[in-house]
């Protein structure tokens, strides 16, 4: 089980405040979660900023922060019912493309992760589901 201990990718980002939202979300889980590249080299020569996961807690990691209990309240002074009911039937789609294709996971389906996080940022509920029925 030594593969369990190794450090793994979780995802990739633009930015330290988002790579550190998603790692405080990930701990708030109780999954052990840190960040790779945020320092000022990084900053200027603007490399993406890795959160990391022990391997063992990858796909609790994608279940907890993309098919979590979400609360409306929570976000409705920022959008619609509506709005808010695709964020979350997007992120339960993407969540479970992810299970199948995190590069991490199955390397071979790097693309098909790829687009299908181009479609959760979109907020494109039928790709999502296109491509999970196609798996």
């Amino acid at each position: 089980m030594e593969n369990d201990e190794k450090l793994v990718i979780f995802d990739k980002y633009s930015n330290a405040v988002d790579a550190n939202i998603v790692m405080g979300a990930l701990q708030a889980s109780g999954i052990p979660a840190g960040v790779i590249g945020d320092s000022t080299a990084n900053a200027i020569w603007m490399a993406p900023i890795s959160v990391v996961v022990f391997r063992r807690d990858l796909e609790q990691a994608i279940m907890a922060l993309y098919d979590g209990e979400m609360k409306f309240e929570d976000y409705e002074e920022d959008m619609s019912r509506e709005q808010f009911d695709n964020l979350q039937a997007c992120n339960k789609a993407f969540a479970a493309i992810a299970l199948k294709c995190h590069p991490e996971i199955d390397k071979h389906r790097r693309d098909l992760f790829s687009q299908a996080k181009v479609a959760l940022e979109r907020g494109d509920l039928a790709t999502l589901n296109a491509m999970g029925n196609a798996l």
